[in-house]
């Protein structure tokens, strides 16, 4: 049956697809629209009613309807089609230019056959999508436009700005939505109509009618810089816009054409996969700091994060008696990033008055959840329970009991881990791998239980005072000398560690042949066979076997670098090439120096006055407490590295007898399944090990390329910007983020996503990364600056930095667009990165 759509017509999607609908909704709300027919969906499902459309129906409309003076448009218009959560935009058929009967039957033949294209497949499978192969497929006269494009009423880059975005092309509209062409892009503002935005595209096709056919031909080279929108257009398209948030709703899709009689919309449809303003749920990838903050694949996801997330979070909320929390999830992964509970977070602080529920964390989130923070009032009832946790918990608990029990652990790794990594591990027959995998389990989960206190309460309560009371008692109103109170520990093992580093750079320094060959850029294996007798190589050695079970990342799909013993060479090599080059900044020597003289400085002054003597003594012991937790998180990630190579060698044994067995094609294949699926063999489906490991390994690769948004509202990713007024003007070709280190430093921008790239690092560098681990830290006196994309004031970029005097910034929006190589400078005291001339 074909029905002519009118503002009155039944708006079904059952009956006249989605396409139709959107059609309706524009004729009811008083748009103006090419007339437009409809053969409704139950035709495709009966073979009768589409051999008789086709016969006679098609037939009859042509004759009484469509004549020869006009040019059509046919569409599918699936059921599933244009819905709020799946647009199907480009997955069925669209034929343009239909002038005959004949050919308008084979349009619509292949409108029908398109619901079972592959494209049609995949894309209904993954949104869950089903149309039960039901399509309607509209006739719509077709417009001989003089431009045409599209018009979103939200901004899907700004979503919650209050603009309507435009992409204009010249003649048909089919250039600029299959992308063939580089439209002109508008940005106006939704209540105003200003243009806010302007950004000539290179237009270099247009589609138009000639000849009976649609084609694409090449614009005129003058035409192609020319705007093909002129303001009153703009103006027009902007009422057109208004007018349908108005009467249909905000957050729509439309396709609009402008004809020598004035501007037409051809199609409506909800933009999908925009957040809401008000969402249910906001997880925020800002907590992830060093810990969760890599693309987890999902063999770590199930062994590694339970570790962080049932103990550090669940399990302490158990302590408080929060039997509120139970059910709820702190964190989830999101195509492989971890992000953290917005209404977790709120719920957590709900046991403080609303005057004490602001802190630092707070700014993980974006301003919703700071009023669901605020929302609840204060249940008293609960403080007493979470008061007692500590009493529940009490091996652990209390700063000095905690201290302690960190030292306990490290002796038991030590004791009962360390010497396992030198075992044969595919010796181990299944009895002894599955005991010695339940063991590294239940020390990570202890690791967990002992550092929930130290590093998620104690280390930023006692750093967070520090900071108050040098404000308060020593007029340090800057931070300085805050900054170098709890920088220049030299006792860490990461201290150790760059030491030793430093005097393979010596080594290799005091040999020519060495030197020579590290410093022509040749690798590992060509220099070792160069200089196989060299002294240095068994320092080298010996330093592999003292600190080999380090790794920059805590996934255990990363090598640790006893796998990757090439990876020390880069950073020796920049170390000599620092030699020839002034340090940036400060030497690290004078670290400690600084730090001496600003805990005497700060002790003075707080002992003056009035009970300056007691001032003195508290600060003294504060002093002594925060360096303790410093020491603290950078001794126990030290031992965390020997859990995580002990697992890691474990899950390898395991993959390669799985290899010889003939389940998958490389060890490392083991880190694409999940943790049932590694343990036990058995899929959910009918793939194989191998091949649901090779599509996962695809699917991650994806999703790392991607990167990670910051926001989920409910499940879509989402960015927010936050308000102008709140900070002030941005310069020209700056970016911001958050200041982790005080100064100024400028130099080539050196990116290194790796550590095996660290040998790029030249002296003067601003070294951009995506976040900071200890094992980063041989090239930091080599730096100008730092800019990371994840950590906050606590983590080891900002501890690190603060060590040896680099201005850093961190949480960095858009750090992609920092070009390797170009001048930058780096302001730590804005959190602003600026391109210099």
């Amino acid at each position: 049956m074909i029905v002519e759509l009118t503002p009155t017509t039944s708006a079904d999607a059952d009956h006249i697809g989605g396409k139709g609908v959107g059609l309706v909704r524009l004729l009811a709300a008083g748009a103006r629209v090419p007339p437009a027919w409809c053969i409704t969906a139950d035709v495709s499902l009966d073979p009768g009613a589409r051999a008789a459309c086709l016969a006679d129906d098609l037939a009859r409309w042509w004759d009484s309807t469509a004549g020869p003076e006009h040019r059509w448009a046919v569409r599918s218009s699936a059921v599933a089609e244009d819905l709020a959560d799946a647009s199907f935009a480009g997955v069925y058929e669209t034929i343009l230019g239909v002038d005959s009967l004949p050919a308008l039957r084979d349009a619509v033949t292949r409108c029908w056959a398109s619901v079972e294209a592959g494209r049609a497949r995949v894309y209904r499978g993954e949104h869950d999508a089903v149309d039960r192969g039901a399509i309607a497929v509209v006739l719509q006269q077709m417009l001989a436009p003089q431009t045409a494009g599209v018009l979103l009423t939200a901004n899907p880059v700004r979503p919650f700005a209050p603009e309507f975005v435009i992409d204009a092309g010249w003649g048909l509209g089919e250039s600029v939505v299959s992308g063939r062409t580089e439209p002109d892009h508008y940005v106006v503002d939704a209540a105003t109509g200003d243009v806010t935005q302007q950004q000539i595209g290179a237009k270099e096709t247009e589609c138009v009618y000639v000849d009976g056919r649609v084609v694409e031909r090449p614009v005129d080279p003058e035409r192609r810089e020319q705007p093909c929108l002129s303001e009153s257009d703009l103006r027009s398209l902007w009422q057109l816009a208004t007018t349908v948030t108005d009467r249909i709703g905000p957050r729509r899709d439309l396709e609009w054409a402008i004809c020598a009689d004035g501007p037409y919309l051809l199609q409506d449809r909800p933009i999908t996969n925009l957040p809401s303003p008000d969402p249910g749920e906001i997880w925020s990838r800002r907590f992830g700091d060093e810990y969760l903050a890599e693309c987890t694949l999902p063999l770590p996801a199930d062994v590694m994060v339970p570790w962080i997330v049932d103990v550090a979070f669940k399990e302490m909320s158990q302590l408080q008696g929060r039997r509120d929390l139970a059910d709820d999830e702190p964190v989830q992964l999101h195509r492989g990033y971890a992000y953290f509970s917005g209404r977790y977070y709120a719920s957590v602080l709900q046991i403080l008055p609303r005057s004490m529920r602001t802190s630092s964390a707070n700014a993980w989130f974006p301003p919703q959840v700071e009023e669901w923070i605020a929302e609840p009032s204060w249940n008293l009832r609960r403080m007493p329970s979470a008061m007692l946790s500590t009493l529940r918990d009490r091996g652990r608990s209390g700063p000095r009991r905690n201290l302690q029990a960190l030292q306990d652990h490290c002796d038991a790794i030590e004791r009962d881990i360390l010497p396992l990594l030198a075992q044969d591990y595919d010796a181990l027959d299944d009895e002894q791998w599955r005991q010695q995998f339940q063991q590294v389990d239940d020390f990570g989960r202890e690791h967990f239980r002992v550092i929930r206190w130290g590093m998620t309460l104690y280390n930023p309560f006692l750093h967070s005072l520090l900071e108050r009371q040098l404000a308060s008692w020593c007029d340090d109103e800057s931070g300085e000398l805050y900054q170098d109170v709890i920088g220049g520990l030299d006792d860490t093992h990461t201290a150790t560690i760059n030491r030793e580093i430093a005097a393979l750079g010596e080594s290799a320094a005091k040999d020519p042949d060495v030197a020579t060959a590290i410093e022509s850029g040749s690798d590992y294996d060509a220099v070792r066979a160069a200089t196989p007798t060299a002294p240095f190589w068994a320092e080298y050695d010996a330093f592999l076997a003292r600190h080999g079970h380090r790794s920059a990342s805590r996934d255990i799909a990363k090598p640790r670098w006893r796998e990757e013993p090439e990876l020390i060479l880069e950073f020796v090599r920049a170390q000599l090439r620092g030699r020839t080059a002034a340090p940036s900044g400060p030497p690290r020597a004078s670290a400690k120096q600084r730090s001496s003289a600003a805990v005497a400085t700060a002790l003075d002054r707080a002992g003056r006055g009035p009970l300056g003597g007691v001032r003195r003594r508290t600060l003294s012991g504060l002093i002594e407490r925060v360096q303790a937790y410093t020491r603290y998180r950078e001794n126990q990630r030290y031992h965390l590295d020997y859990l995580l190579t002990h697992q890691r060698s474990l899950v390898l044994a395991r993959a390669r007898k799985l290899v010889r067995d003939g389940v998958l094609a490389d060890p490392d294949d083991a880190f694409y399944l999940t943790g049932p699926e590694f343990l036990g063999g058995a899929t959910d489906g009918d793939e194989t090990l191998k091949e649901v490991a090779a599509r996962r390994r695809d699917e991650y690769a994806a999703y790392a390329r991607r990167g990670s948004a910051t926001y989920l509202f409910d499940d879509v990713e989402t960015e927010v910007e936050p308000p102008s007024e709140d900070l002030g003007d941005l310069p020209p070709g700056a970016l911001r983020g958050s200041g982790i280190c005080r100064g100024r430093g400028r130099g080539p921008a050196r990116r290194v996503r790796e550590l095996a790239d660290l040998g790029s690092v030249r002296a003067g560098d601003v070294l951009i990364a995506p976040n900071i681990d200890p094992g980063w830290t041989s090239v930091f006196p080599l730096l100008a600056g730092l800019v990371i994309e994840t950590g906050g004031m606590l983590s080891h970029g900002a501890i690190l930095a603060r060590e040896y005097g680099i201005p850093a910034v961190s949480g960095v929006v858009g750090i992609d667009q920092i070009v390797d190589g170009a001048p930058v400078e780096v302001d730590g005291d804005h959190g602003l990165i600026t391109a210099v001339g």
